[in-house]
């Protein structure tokens, strides 16, 4: 298996689809070690961010194994969740844990009609998308106006500082983590170096005004590794 393409270069989607397709059996393991759980926390911090409310219809994009969808669910026992992905086995897997409904799916061209969600999450997807203008762009027209994204990414830090430690772990952890615990080491090369390539969270902010929401606000929620954005999709 040859090297996973980074943000920036083209053609990303099916080589970034084939190695979630990969790690699909592993990939909830992997991400409670790898973050000590706290993933689970932003996860839930994010939905609360969110106010979601019974009725309202929610769109989980780049769901994964789906638990977004299931926390969301959890927390507003009336929301009607739709989880989508790109990977079928890691969605087969969400759905099969949360007996939710879920729909494979383009991120770049969503199989929705225009201002059809409440609400839209996105956590940890941003920055596997061949674009991301577009991707936000894709989110902005099948949000009603409104409605509200939130989303949760590894963003480029801008700090030199946290880019050390940061950097370090990286470099020295991650590749002995991703050795014990899966049988895919390049799936760890791609997650380390697609968080040093993709975008600052000030800079996604900015692309998420462009595409059309309002309201943007972020906050870090581990320095130099974790951040949440908040968006209100414009009238």
């Amino acid at each position: 298996m040859g090297p996973v393409p980074l943000p920036g270069e083209g053609g990303r989607a099916p080589a970034v689809r084939a190695m979630f397709d990969r790690i699909a059996p592993t990939y909830d393991l992997l991400n409670r070690v790898m973050t000590l759980r706290v993933d689970q926390l932003w996860r839930r911090k994010m939905i609360r961010a969110l106010e979601l409310r019974s009725g309202q219809v929610l769109l989980d994009l780049c769901a994964g194994t789906m638990d977004v969808a299931a926390e969301a669910r959890r927390r507003v026992p009336g929301l009607r969740v739709i989880g989508a992905d790109f990977s079928l086995p890691m969605l087969a897997r969400g759905a099969g844990k949360t007996g939710l409904p879920a729909a494979q799916a383009d991120a770049l061209a969503l199989p929705f009609g225009g201002a059809r969600f409440d609400a839209a999450t996105v956590a940890f997807g941003m920055r596997n998308l061949d674009s991301l203008a577009r991707g936000l762009s894709e989110l902005a027209r099948v949000i009603r106006p409104g409605g509200k994204l939130g989303v949760l990414e590894f963003f480029r830090s801008e700090s030199a500082g946290s880019r050390l430690v940061h950097g370090a772990y990286n470099r020295l952890a991650l590749p002995v983590l991703g050795r014990v615990l899966s049988p895919d080491p390049e799936a760890y090369r791609y997650l380390v170096e697609s968080m040093e390539r993709f975008a600052s969270r000030p800079e996604f902010e900015e692309a998420c005004r462009q595409a059309g929401f309002s309201a943007v606000r972020g906050q870090t929620l581990f320095p130099g590794v974790c951040g949440l954005v908040l968006a209100t999709r414009q009238a």
